[in-house]
Order: structure tokens, then C-alpha cells, then sequence
């Protein structure tokens, strides 16, 4: 069991790199809104973000889904997995939420349509 623990380490790991691969995307993003570039890259930006942020979804739900099978296959209890891999899908979902809310008010404007 020793040795699942370790797959398991070594793929929160990776969790860790892909979300830092998502940030270095996001920012790439954000500049494009700032600079001038071809809508190609842009397309392409998107595109891999789009399938970069799936696969930190699904590589996290395999690390749930792992720690939770580990404590029942072997009696230990992994929390520290668990718990960062939550804290990363949190910054994940944060980080596109707020590059969405940033797109929206760039390409279409701020309006608030309240009324006294």
C-alpha cells in the first residue's frame, strides 16, 4: 500500500503543475486582452485552457476518489491529499471566474441597471 500512496503523492504533484501550467495560461489571457494579438492565438489560448481546466477537474476527482479508497483499502487515513487537492480546485475555480468576469468587462462593458 505503500507504493499506492506514493502514486498518490506524486499525483498531487502533478495536480500542482497543471494548476501552475493554468495559471502561466491565464495570464497569457489577460495580456491578450491588453495587447493586440492574432485571434488564432487567442482561439488557442482558450482552447487549451478549456481542456487544461477539465483535466485539473478530473485529475483532482481522481485524487479524491483514490484517498478515499486508500482509507478504506488500508485503515490510513490520507487527509493532506484531500485537503490541497480541494484548496487547488478552489484557486482553479477562482482563477476562472475571475478571468470571466475580466472578459465580460472588457469585451461588453460595465453597466448597472438598477433604478431609484
Amino acid at each position: 500500500m505503500l507504493a499506492f500512496r506514493r502514486i498518490l503523492a506524486f499525483s498531487s504533484r502533478i495536480h500542482s503543475y497543471l494548476l501552475a501550467l493554468y495559471l502561466f495560461f491565464a495570464l497569457l489571457f489577460v495580456l491578450f486582452l491588453y495587447f493586440p494579438v492574432s485571434e488564432v492565438l487567442v482561439t488557442f489560448v482558450t482552447a487549451f485552457q478549456m481542456v487544461l481546466g477539465w483535466t485539473i477537474f478530473l485529475e483532482g476527482s481522481w485524487i479524491i476518489l483514490a484517498s478515499v479508497y486508500q482509507l478504506f483499502y488500508s485503515h490510513v487515513a490520507c487527509v493532506s491529499p484531500i485537503i490541497m487537492t480541494v484548496l487547488r480546485l478552489a484557486a482553479y475555480f477562482a482563477i476562472s471566474i475571475i478571468l470571466d468576469i475580466l472578459n465580460t468587462i472588457i469585451v461588453s462593458g460595465f453597466s448597472y441597471g438598477g433604478t431609484l
